[in-house]
């Protein structure tokens, strides 16, 4: 049987039966050791923990103190060890020392059985404090999410096709200091919630993702840290389908537009991600996210930012629309595959919902990338617009894939202010194909290698480039004579309106090399 990567990433538990919710008088609290649950690591908790829950009612509290209460039933028919239906005004709270095992996983197929926590609608102000969930084996990539949330991703109006029963919203969550460990699928998982507030969070080991919104609104996540993660770090992903749908099987909504419930209003700030698999962060189908404060390093199979849509025909198996909105400051990124990149996958008929994006990177140090450092790029003839890049610096000394440079292909409405590249290699650092409407401010390309290379490659190379560079420094101070500083397909052009390009200032060091470099 084959699984989409979606869908093995959302696997959905059994349905389950929304619990009675009639608010309590006073705030109680339910102690699972009240129901007979032990705490030593070593006997099975998982009916006294099942007891507490059951007897926790809207405006009531869930409380572990200090211990590690093992769960161990496989299969549990809420299809997580704490599950939470139906209930508003809750809170979940760990003393310090206090941990969820879960010790569920098949040992015949090493694969998970349920969830840690999971949070179904309808419910309001649900507060998860300190929780830390830590699975006990190693599995393979499964069911099973350390916290999972799912609402339902609709203001009025018809309801979603595939979605089954009544309504089911969920707003005001709250994730407050939890750490996940070894989760078999992603680390928090929230679809179609509102109102979210996270801070504090680390997910260590997961086979899928750290932190996974789909089809979210009206967010702050503040203190993110991800390490050797399966997935992205951290993932804002909503679907495209013709209609507003709902997928019963993976939990997952898609829409044909960006909406107000596009992973939309988004405010993250410093999130560290470091090692594993894919994407630092990765957005998609989402709008109006600000990020502030991304450090990401050793991510050796994919991008520091990965931006991009797609429809079906491609590498993938999924389809989401072109992100608007997106502003990314203070990125730093060290020894990844790619630093940056936007990617669009549209269909070779003029779609623009999949190819206009709006992408701002304020400031970025890229260091040490090992293919591209920047890469904006179109996978057909419809080009992608719309991504602007402040302040970057680039140290790279690859010499494979992308160089480690910048790279632009299939693109239009480029625009960067002050892009500096030093590599180690005699490597082209800067490359443009098929690119229109291209705006630079400063770009400064160095090859900092003090040994002549037998076949250097120019530092900048346009091929159907056009649009305006105010000023482009070509260093490269141990260059032998058969150095060409950049090439050019077509001749350049001081017109900034015409379909050439046009280098208004030009610097080539050593300067006898500047009448190889054509200019205006």
């Amino acid at each position: 049987m084959t699984i989409s990567r979606r869908s093995l990433l959302l696997v959905a538990p059994p349905a389950i039966v929304a619990m009675a919710c009639a608010p309590s008088a006073s705030r109680s609290t339910v102690n699972v050791r009240d129901h007979g649950a032990v705490g030593d690591g070593s006997r099975d908790d998982s009916a006294a923990i099942t007891a507490a829950v059951a007897a926790l009612t809207s405006g009531g509290v869930l409380h572990f103190p200090a211990g590690s209460y093992r769960f161990a039933q496989a299969h549990p028919r809420s299809g997580a060890a704490v599950c939470i239906a139906g209930l508003s005004d809750v809170d979940v709270n760990f003393e310090p020392g206090a941990e969820l095992v879960m010790d569920n996983v098949d040992p015949r197929t090493a694969t998970g059985t349920s969830h840690g926590v999971l949070v179904r609608g309808p419910a309001t102000n649900v507060s998860l404090r300190n929780v830390e969930v830590r699975w006990a084996r190693s599995t393979k990539r499964s069911m099973g999410d350390g916290v999972r949330i799912v609402g339902y991703a609709v203001d009025g109006g018809g309801v979603p096709n595939g979605w089954s029963g009544s309504p089911a919203p969920v707003s005001g969550v709250s994730l407050s200091g939890c750490v996940i460990r070894s989760a078999p699928q992603a680390g928090v998982v929230m679809l179609g919630v509102s109102d979210i507030t996270v801070s504090d969070l680390r997910v260590e080991g997961t086979q899928a993702d750290g932190l996974h919104f789909n089809a979210c609104r009206r967010a702050k996540v503040s203190g993110h840290v991800a390490v050797d993660n399966g997935d992205d770090g951290l993932a804002l992903v909503t679907y495209f389908s013709d209609q507003p749908s709902f997928d019963p099987a993976a939990e997952t909504f898609a829409f044909p537009e960006l909406t107000d419930w596009s992973n939309a209003d988004f405010a993250i700030e410093n999130v560290t991600v470091s090692g594993g698999r894919a994407n630092g962060i990765r957005v998609a189908g989402a709008q109006r996210v600000d990020v502030n404060g991304l450090t990401v390093s050793d991510k050796q199979y994919g991008a520091a930012v990965m931006v991009d849509s797609a429809t079906s025909g491609y590498d993938v198996a999924w389809d989401y629309l072109s992100t608007r909105g997106l502003s990314v400051h203070g990125l730093t990124a060290d020894d990844c595959e790619t630093g940056i990149h936007v990617l669009a996958r549209p269909p070779v008929d003029a779609d623009p919902r999949f190819s206009d994006f709006s992408v701002d990177v304020g400031d970025a140090r890229l260091r040490r990338c090992t293919n591209w450092a920047v890469r904006v790029e179109s996978l057909s003839s419809q080009r992608v617009t719309g991504v602007t890049l402040g302040t970057c610096t680039v140290d790279s000394t690859s010499a494979a894939g992308g160089n480690g440079g910048v790279g632009l292909a299939g693109t239009s409405d480029v625009h960067m202010d002050h892009v500096t590249v030093a590599h180690s290699q005699a490597v082209t650092l800067f490359s443009a194909q098929n690119t229109s409407r291209l705006t630079v401010g400063d770009l400064e390309l160095t090859v900092t290698n003090p040994d002549a290379a037998a076949n250097p490659m120019p530092c900048a190379r346009f091929e159907s480039t056009a649009g305006v560079i105010d000023a482009l420094a070509l260093r490269w101070p141990a260059a032998p004579q058969s150095w060409q500083p950049m090439t050019v397909d077509e001749p350049t052009d001081c017109n900034p309106d015409s379909s050439a390009l046009a280098v208004k200032a030009l610097t080539v060091e050593p300067a006898e090399f500047a009448n190889r470099a054509v200019t205006c």
